[in-house]
């Protein structure tokens, strides 16, 4: 009913305007006041019709000679209408310093932060930084990379103080238990590799040596050896796989247990060592320069460097591309209390917020012609038809009172007219 509320009240008007008009011609009716009925229907008709030929010349071409060259006016003109709404999109709505006042407006960092806080945002943001991750994993063994990679590490590694620094990260790791999730890694790695084969057969090969240098200690040993090999008492094959198998249950128990012995054993060595770093032990310091010259020897050979990228790759892609790992874990949960400190720390969101803030605002300076191109090529896409149909379809409804108003005003200016003219 909306849609056609202008037609409704052209045809009110002219159904008006030929109704009376036919009853004064036949006399049915005499009185002065119906001709002043009927002037107000013949001009709502006239308002009418001059409304519905504005609101039409907009959108279509009106098949009436002379005129018609001025309608179809938004097709016609459909360039200058482009232009106009860049211009008032860019330059009016959406310009620089119109979005920089509304960022002023806007708390950024707390709007992040909150956004980080919910299950779903946080699954959706780790995915995202795992497909990074991974993009540059795969780059890791480019033999560019390498090459520059082996050259920034020696030039670090002859100048840089690792004893102190070292020392003081060893230390606060250990006391806050920031060290498990790397442990539960390096076990992890440790126990697949001795589950390979060929860790299987270098260890038989071990036993098979040991054997045989024990066979030579004295000819009772050797007899008692030769018996045992030849009567089944001693399988070096079945030996080692048991050794294996014990090896690899005291790792799973190690990986779950952060109160292990070995893990604690291993944590004690590490924190003295770290506090004789951090205290400038000559046993220590010179245990870090050692390893420091060896790591420069080893890294003059590219190859070195490549095996090593190699490997990690290898590693890290399987460990982004499963979430359950210690690596992906490790990086959730350091995730979750860096987003729950800056929460809580205002001065730290302010920084953030003025970050932004210039970062965005600089971009905008930059940047800020592709807003109206983005509006001009969005436009451009659509032919006449289509650019016509979606402005008649946000505009159309409104324009409907425009004819209805076209056909009151006109109605009672009508009957104004013809009430002056009686006086």
């Amino acid at each position: 009913m909306k849609n056609n509320l202008g037609s409704i009240s052209l045809l009110i008007a002219f159904g008006g305007l030929v109704l009376f008009e036919s009853l004064l011609r036949f006399g049915i009716i005499n009185h002065q006041a119906w001709h002043i009925v009927t002037a107000g229907f013949e001009a709502a008709t006239i308002g009418g019709f001059a409304d519905w030929f504005a609101v039409s010349a907009l959108f279509h071409e009106i098949p009436i000679p002379f005129v018609r060259k001025h309608t179809n006016i938004i097709a016609k003109n459909r360039e200058k209408l482009t232009e106009g709404i860049v211009d008032l999109v860019t330059n009016k709505w959406l310009s620089p310093e119109i979005i920089t006042e509304k960022l002023q407006q806007v708390d950024l960092a707390k709007t992040i932060l909150d956004f980080l806080q919910q299950p779903k945002n946080q699954q959706n943001a780790l995915r995202i930084i795992q497909d990074i991750a991974m993009k540059f994993v795969n780059e890791l063994d480019n033999p560019a990379f390498a090459k520059a990679l082996q050259k920034i590490i020696k030039e670090q590694i002859a100048t840089i103080d690792l004893n102190t620094p070292l020392g003081n990260w060893m230390e606060n790791a250990i006391k806050n238990g920031d060290h498990h999730k790397i442990w539960e890694l390096i076990i992890e790695e440790t126990a697949h590799s001795i589950a390979n084969p060929e860790t299987k057969n270098l260890l038989l090969e071990k036993l098979s040596v040991v054997a045989e240098e024990y066979g030579h200690k004295g000819f009772l040993k050797k007899a008692t050896l030769f018996l045992a090999k030849k009567s089944g008492g001693i399988d070096l094959d079945i030996i080692s796989e048991e050794l294996l198998d014990k090896a690899t249950e005291i790792l799973k128990e190690a990986k779950t247990n952060p109160s292990h012995p070995i893990r604690l054993k291993f944590d004690t060595w590490i924190l003295e060592f770290a506090q004789q770093l951090t205290a400038g032990d000559e046993k220590a310091t010179q245990l870090i320069d050692n390893l420091k010259e060896t790591a420069m020897y080893h890294i003059a050979s590219e190859t070195v460097i490549e095996t090593l990228l190699q490997n990690s790759k290898r590693t890290l892609a399987s460990q982004l591309q499963n979430e359950e790992s210690s690596l992906v874990q490790f990086f959730i949960s350091n995730a979750k209390k860096l987003i729950d400190d800056l929460q809580q720390d205002a001065a730290a969101q302010q920084k953030m917020n003025n970050w932004m803030r210039t970062t965005i605002s600089e971009m905008l300076v930059k940047f800020h012609g592709e807003i109206g191109n983005m509006v001009r090529e969005s436009m451009m896409k659509l032919n006449n038809k289509e650019l016509v149909a979606q402005i008649e379809d946000k505009v159309g409804n409104d324009l409907q009172y425009i004819r209805l108003n076209g056909a009151v005003v006109g109605g009672l200016v009508g009957i104004v007219l013809a009430l002056l003219k009686l006086l």
